[in-house]
């Protein structure tokens, strides 16, 4: 494949075109499934576009319906050609794109965390800085105020007071100022939104043209059109990475295995919307992702597969 990273399909579209090739080669396919993928194709033109290329990629497997139980026995020709196929469909779309801006934005960055680590920092000024998974931020400090740039990710600022120097984080779309006060923010990734969320004191949030003003318990997210939704959140638990935890409340197992991703290097891909819809609740270790899935498996009626160290996937039993 000789395109560009810009010229590669979205690296989203090319997961879902990837687990549908799976889904429709596995032995296991049902009318039901074929009938699903062909709504799935009519939905959008893009679909179809990114489904023949992943088929393409299966190459030489096309004609060889494989069990997803098989895939477990990871030695097999099978599983590594599988594999690779899958790597390459899954992964490569969004290689570029993604480790090519993670290195900028480190380079670019004062303090930066890894995939899967977590750590904190304490400014100049005595305000701590708690980095989440895969996170940097620039730091501009003047007279007049405290500036920090959150590049990508996720942090949690416990902001020591100074009325004179606001505190101001900005990650290039919204902009959360407070004098003293604890707050997290995350920038928009895949599908996740913008986010403040405040833990106490006061902060204004700018916006789009729009301040908010949110207090303790409030959130905000942004989604990719502007659109903004204030409501009331559990902070604590919604920043339980801070103590190396992870909280799930009944959360739709696609949003559970979205943040578990973030933590591991690879992809997790869920192959179906039943698996994707499944609740999950439970107290889980970030440090130990492959613990959590295993739970999961235990628990739902659902399979969890390791093709490879850096792709799993989810179906509905």
């Amino acid at each position: 494949m000789s395109r560009s990273c810009d010229e590669e399909i979205d690296d989203r579209l090319a997961e879902a075109a990837a687990g549908w090739v799976a889904r429709l080669q596995s032995a296991d396919a049902r009318d039901q499934d074929r009938a699903e993928l062909q709504r799935w194709l009519r939905a959008d033109p893009s679909h179809a576009v990114a489904y023949d290329e992943m088929k393409a990629l299966w190459g030489s497997l096309k004609d060889a319906p494989v069990s997803l139980d098989s895939l477990k026995a990871r030695r097999s020709p099978a599983a590594r050609a599988i594999g690779l196929v899958m790597l390459v469909g899954v992964i490569a779309a969004s290689s570029c794109a993604v480790y090519q801006m993670g290195l900028i934005d480190r380079w670019r960055a004062d303090y930066y965390t890894e995939v899967g680590e977590v750590r904190s920092v304490v400014l100049e000024d005595g305000t701590k800085i708690d980095l989440d998974t895969d996170t940097a931020i620039a730091v501009r400090y003047s007279v007049g105020e405290r500036h920090v740039e959150l590049l990508r990710g996720q942090a949690f600022f416990d902001v020591a007071k100074n009325p004179a120097r606001p505190f101001i984080v900005d990650d290039g779309s919204l902009s959360a100022t407070a004098l003293g006060t604890h707050y997290s923010v995350q920038t928009a990734a895949g599908s996740l939104p913008h986010l403040v969320q405040v833990e106490e004191g006061v902060v204004e949030v700018k916006t789009g043209g729009n301040d908010t003003v949110l207090r303790a318990g409030d959130a905000i997210t942004v989604d990719s059109s502007g659109k903004a939704t204030v409501a009331k959140a559990d902070v604590a638990n919604e920043t339980a990475w801070r103590q190396g935890k992870l909280v799930f409340s009944a959360t739709p197992l696609s949003k559970v295995a979205e943040t578990l991703a973030r933590y591991r290097h690879g992809r997790i891909v869920i192959l179906d919307a039943q698996a994707a819809d499944r609740k999950v609740s439970g107290v889980f270790d970030l440090s130990n992702t492959d613990e959590a899935l295993a739970i999961i498996k235990s628990n739902l009626p659902v399979s969890v597969t390791r093709v490879t160290d850096v792709l799993v996937l989810i179906g509905s039993k």
